[in-house]
């Protein structure tokens, strides 16, 4: 049994249909940095991962309405933090974060 709440069926279920819809509609690129995304390895540093744009500690939901496509290096960089409301505003100023990629 799962003891986070990201490694529940029903999120990872969501997490897989939110990719899915993403690539289907052909997103390509990370809504807020504008790399390209990579679909297949999903732990390299443009590894495409679903992120919440209301984080659930800040009271969003894992509704799919608060669910959005972005690389890696930008989801672990947010952080905790609400999704900038212009998405373009990280592809001119980046997050910055401690790993080096």
């Amino acid at each position: 049994m799962a003891t986070s709440r990201t490694g529940t069926s029903a999120w990872l279920n969501t997490a897989r249909k939110v990719l899915r819809d993403a690539q289907d509609n052909g997103q390509t690129k990370c809504v807020y940095c504008m790399h390209t995304l990579n679909y297949q390895d999903r732990r390299a540093f443009n590894g495409a991962q679903v992120d919440h744009i209301i984080p659930h500690s800040k009271g969003g939901t894992d509704d799919r309405s608060n669910l959005i496509v972005c690389c890696r290096q930008c989801n672990i960089s947010k952080g905790n933090r609400i999704a900038p409301k212009t998405k373009s505003i990280l592809a001119r100023q980046p997050l910055k974060t401690s790993r080096n990629w």
